[in-house]
């Protein structure tokens, strides 16, 4: 009989568009194993047809999407596809796992039933904090025209840059983070950069909505084995759905970003130019076909379901 580990750790869930209320619950799972060099992190992700029975609508982004969306996240070791809803003991065992990993927020199945009700019972469940004001119901509303960000242009706090910023163990640096230019350095990562260089590529474009897209392409770009550093530079369009916040925390958490610079300035975008990448609407890839406006379109071509949907979570 397999022995399980308290260094391998379970969090599962729908991570329908993978935002950074997802990849902060993937890096606090990461944070609860005890030896950080050995730890392991098991992301299941539910299929499509098990979150359409147990939510009674389909999710946004379909499961190919979000399988590699999760496989991304710098802190996750291991994707597990078609994870059962409801989460059974057995399959914390088949891979080794202590404890599962979840948020402070109640899952329920389609009985109405919490679906750690088993794992809680044998003592295999750790509680981290959900992240408040993020949803992929809140986003959806956002997507419907239904509500906009309080404040679209405000920064993450410096904690949750240097938390996002963190490397593979959750806890040594990684990423860099700049404010206006490549001098202003708000966060230190976890190797030397003391300008741009051969090795560096500044990327730019349109991240709201950040998805798989986004990262098989600038996976693209970083090359074999890290052949190059990315730091995203981070600005906001007139229409963005996203806050400057939530999309610059979406970037972190991607293991294919090395550093991103929140509110270029006028001099850096200037002297610069003509050293800026920029992302590609189509490019070739297994998720090359997907944008923006696809994902608002899913969202929007099926507004009553998703109403309705969002109606039953309390929102109006």
């Amino acid at each position: 009989m397999t022995v399980a580990d308290s260094n391998r750790i379970w969090i599962d869930g729908c991570f329908d568009f993978s935002h950074h209320g997802h990849a902060g619950a993937i890096l606090q799972a990461r944070r609860t194993i005890g030896d950080p060099q050995r730890g392991w992190l098991v992301c299941g992700v539910h299929n499509d047809e098990a979150i359409t029975l147990n939510k009674g609508t389909k999710p946004v982004m379909n499961q190919w999407e979000r399988y590699g969306h999760t496989r991304s996240n710098r802190w996750c070791s291991e994707v597990v596809e078609d994870a059962p809803y409801v989460t059974e003991p057995s399959w914390l065992d088949r891979y080794n796992c202590q404890y599962v990993v979840h948020g402070d927020d109640i899952t329920l199945d389609a009985n109405g039933e919490n679906c750690y009700r088993v794992v809680i019972e044998q003592g295999r469940f750790l509680m981290v904090k959900r992240t408040e004001g993020v949803s992929t119901s809140e986003i959806i509303h956002r997507i419907l025209g239904k509500s906009k960000p309080v404040d679209r242009t405000s920064l993450p706090t410096f904690d949750e840059l240097q938390m996002f910023s963190s490397g593979y163990n959750g806890y040594e640096p990684h990423c860099y983070v700049f404010e206006n230019d490549l001098k202003n350095v708000v966060v230190k990562g976890g190797y030397d950069f003391h300008s741009y260089d051969g090795r560096t590529k500044l990327i730019t474009g349109d991240f709201d909505l950040f998805h798989v897209g986004h990262i098989e392409q600038l996976s693209q770009l970083q090359g074999p084995n890290h052949s190059y550093r990315l730091i995203v530079v981070v600005q906001l369009d007139e229409g963005s759905i996203m806050t400057l916040r939530e999309i610059a925390l979406s970037l972190l958490s991607c293991k294919y970003v090395d550093g991103i610079l929140v509110k270029p300035s006028a001099d850096f975008l200037k002297q610069y130019s003509d050293k800026f990448i920029p992302m590609q609407s189509t490019f070739d890839g297994h998720f090359g076909y997907l944008n923006k406006q696809i994902i608002m379109d899913r969202v929007l071509e099926n507004k009553q379901t998703y109403t309705e949907r969002n109606k039953r979570k309390g929102f109006e």
